[in-house]
């Protein structure tokens, strides 16, 4: 398992946010690995300084599949995310391919007005390149996914530091390449208390 480390100035304690009481839930929806799951709770902790709780399953609603393509619209599953009025932010987690209009697929998408995100598994597995199976791989990729979606719901925008987890990533060579931190400028926006901002009424992805 790959070690989340805690760089010098790139951990964002319990201290530093508002309302250190609030969760982050991770909220399964429909057949997913929950392999990551204590991994992805561990480095967000870390990096957001909030407690993680993980959520019951929830169905994928019917109405989000899209049939020609084989794929779910990831807007429509985040409109279907209820978060609970005392969580700070929720990522949805799946195991199901995801588009976007015009995009030929999304790692993950975002409303940070809505305080929630999703992401998912599928196209972070090794095996879906026709790779060898690499659980290390897919923790970490599963992590850089899951910490950019939560960047998005705080009014993150993507980050021209081609390292910084905030980066766009078009490919998974775009997301194997950058860390599973954020750079020293989108940490101190993280810092600062960038949470209690409006976001974009546009849905971030990738």
């Amino acid at each position: 398992m790959p070690t989340v480390r805690s760089e010098k100035g790139g951990v964002i304690t319990a201290d530093s946010t508002r309302s250190r009481g609030e969760n982050i839930d991770i909220l399964p929806m429909g057949e997913v690995d929950r392999s990551p799951f204590d991994y992805l709770a561990l480095g967000l902790r870390i990096r957001f300084g909030r407690r993680v709780e993980f959520l019951p399953d929830q169905p994928l609603p019917e109405e989000a599949f899209d049939r020609t393509r084989g794929q779910w619209l990831a807007r429509e599953l985040l409109r279907s995310i209820k978060p609970r009025p005392s969580t700070w932010r929720t990522l949805a987690v799946v195991g199901v391919d995801l588009f976007a209009p015009g995009l030929t697929f999304v790692f993950g998408e975002a409303d940070p007005t809505g305080r929630r995100a999703i992401f998912s598994i599928d196209r972070l597995r090794p095996e879906r390149a026709g790779e060898p199976a690499d659980r290390e791989l897919l923790l970490g990729r599963c992590l850089k996914e899951a910490v950019h979606e939560v960047g998005h719901t705080i009014s993150l925008g993507h980050c021209r530091d081609r390292f910084c987890v905030m980066r766009f990533s078009n490919s998974l060579a775009d997301t194997d390449l950058k860390r599973d931190n954020f750079c020293g400028r989108c940490r101190r926006l993280v810092a600062r208390g960038t949470a209690g901002l409006a976001g974009t009424a546009a849905a971030p992805r990738r």
